[in-house]
């Protein structure tokens, strides 16, 4: 500031007092402290003792006698001095030692008091500092200050900062430490794992020290126990998975942090599936010789997977009667076509690092079921037995279906079933008109089937349809009698004349069954000729008869 220099403006009058009296002179001052006053008496500086003491307040010097005495009589005066004192430098808020991290904004401060001009004097480890692109050095008021824009390792060290004025100087010092964030050096590696194995994850990293390692998968904080292991080795972190399964694959994630910050990477873990057939082939395979077969199986599991066919042991190789493919999880084997010789054991097995596995189908080759015998339609008589005979061809075992009037039929006391082999039969015990239909039988295998079809009737005892009519020949005429029949056949058909005469065929006679129509024909009617004609019918069913006069005119 601008110092301004001592002035009076008010001065003390002359006195006059009575001895014993109190005596106060007042002199009121201005200027710029500091401001010192004397007062003289007769030349001679006082002093401020018990009889006279000296006062300054508020710019008023003031002089008071308690009790004035004759010698106090004589000229006083007051001079005014100004004094300027310099206050050496110190510090309000010295230097203080500082934790900074890397590439952080740093400023390195203290607080100062001192009468001015005062000159700084920074330094590094005992090297002067000057500002420049690294270093900002600043002095505004009571404050010094060094401002680095960006700290790095280099700027570790003891700082010291040196006041300096016309009355002295002073000295401070603080250090500052760089603490530099984790980063890492080598993140851990993604890795592939067998089933029941110990996975392990490294990393490397630099930094300052203390620090804290966490591990995570898919976002939940591991903890060491008895499935993994969590460590922290110098500058190295680790993770380890015991006896991993599928359910451990995943992504790991380790987070490293100390004081000036933390840094994260993260790796795969894959563990290796073994195969697993979510889809396979029967158990048994039944096909027609000389069609194809196709088998497939639907695997799971870590790929590369491999897949081998075998037929009883032998490996199968692509080519000639059989197609391999493995494509979309699906592997297939195709016998372009079967025969007899392709009976056997076909086993898929899938194999990779993780394990193998295998099913198997036992294939058989048949034929499928054809009659060479079919039963021939029946006519039995009420009451008795008939049988159904029939004979296939093909592999067997067969299934055997006997069928009335489409609907199936069960072995009981009216049907006997028997199959063996390549034949069966059906036993219709006791039959009665309502056995009488069509019958059908069904045979079948697991390849095919065949149907065949007969019928049973009941036996039909002979009944004539049109009976013998009475007729009149003229002698020597021709004649023929003649009626129609029905019934099962055979039917013996019998002639007699009157009573006891059994008509054969002669030269003048002859007898005819055809067509259903039973004949006597007489070529030329004569006196023998004319009588009681009587045909008689007659099957294992039974028999009947009926009768015609034959009269012959002219005799």
């Amino acid at each position: 500031g601008i110092l301004v220099p001592p002035q009076i403006t008010e001065k003390p009058e002359v006195v006059k007092v009575t001895v014993g009296d109190p005596v106060s002179l007042d002199c009121k001052v201005t200027g710029s402290p500091e401001l010192r006053v004397k007062w003289m008496k007769d030349g001679r500086e006082l002093k401020s003792i018990r009889q006279h003491k000296l006062i300054f307040e508020n710019n008023i010097s003031s002089l008071k006698i308690q009790a004035a005495q004759k010698e106090d009589e004589g000229d006083c005066t007051c001079k005014v001095k100004l004094i300027v004192l310099v206050i050496g430098p110190s510090f309000i808020k010295p230097l203080v030692d500082m934790h900074e991290i890397l590439g952080s904004f740093v400023q390195i401060c203290c607080k100062i008091s001192g009468s001015l001009p005062i000159s700084v004097e920074w330094k590094k480890d005992g090297t002067k500092i000057s500002s420049g692109l690294k270093h900002k050095l600043i002095q505004q008021d009571n404050s010094v200050s060094i401002e680095i824009e960006q700290l790095e390792r280099s700027d570790a060290g003891l700082y010291s900062c040196k006041l300096t004025n016309t009355a002295g100087s002073c000295e401070c010092s603080g250090s500052i430490a760089v603490k530099e964030p984790p980063s890492f050096v080598t993140v851990p590696e993604s890795q592939t794992a067998l089933p029941k194995a110990t996975a392990r994850f490294k990393g490397t990293f630099k930094g300052t020290p203390p620090f804290t390692v966490k591990w995570f998968k898919d976002d939940t904080e591991l903890m060491t126990g008895p499935t993994c292991l969590i460590g922290l080795d110098g500058l190295s972190c680790f993770l380890e998975l015991y006896s991993v399964g599928v359910t451990q694959s995943g992504v790991y994630a380790c987070q490293v942090s100390n004081d000036a910050g933390s840094v994260h990477c993260s790796a795969n873990l894959t563990v290796k599936e073994p195969p697993e057939f979510l889809l396979k082939p029967p158990a048994n395979k039944f096909v027609k010789q000389g069609e194809s077969l196709r088998l497939e199986c639907k695997v799971s599991g870590t790929v590369p997977l491999k897949i081998t066919w075998y037929k009883n042991d032998t490996k199968v190789t692509d080519g000639g009667n059989y197609r391999t493919s493995f494509v979309d999880s699906v592997a297939v084997l195709e016998l372009v076509s079967t025969s007899f010789e392709d009976d056997g054991v076909y086993t898929c097995e899938a194999q990779n690092d993780a394990g193998s596995v295998s099913c198997s189908t036992t294939l058989t080759i048949k034929d499928p079921p054809s009659f060479v015998k079919i039963p021939q339609p029946v006519e039995g008589l009420k009451g008795k037995d008939v049988s159904l005979y029939c004979e296939m061809s093909g592999t067997a075992p067969f299934q055997i279906t006997w069928f009335k009037d489409r609907k199936p039929l069960m072995e009981s006391r009216k049907f006997k079933l028997v199959s063996e082999g390549s034949s069966a039969t059906l036993h219709v015990i006791g039959i009665e008109p309502s056995d009488a239909g069509e019958y059908e039988c069904k045979v079948s295998n697991s390849v095919g089937s065949d149907t065949c079809h007969t019928s049973i009737k009941l036996r039909e005892p002979p009944s004539f349809v049109k009976r013998l009519s009475n007729m009149t020949v003229i002698l020597g005429g021709e004649v023929t009698l003649v009626a129609t029949v029905k019934g099962s056949e055979p039917i013996t058909v019998s002639w007699v004349q009157d009573k006891d005469h059994i008509l054969r065929d002669s030269d003048n006679r002859k007898i005819t069954y055809e067509n259903n129509q039973v004949a006597v024909k007489i070529f030329n009617a004569d006196a023998t000729t004319a009588g009681k004609y009587t045909c008689q019918l007659r099957n294992d069913a039974g028999s009947v008869e009926c009768f015609a006069n034959l009269t012959v005119l002219g005799l």
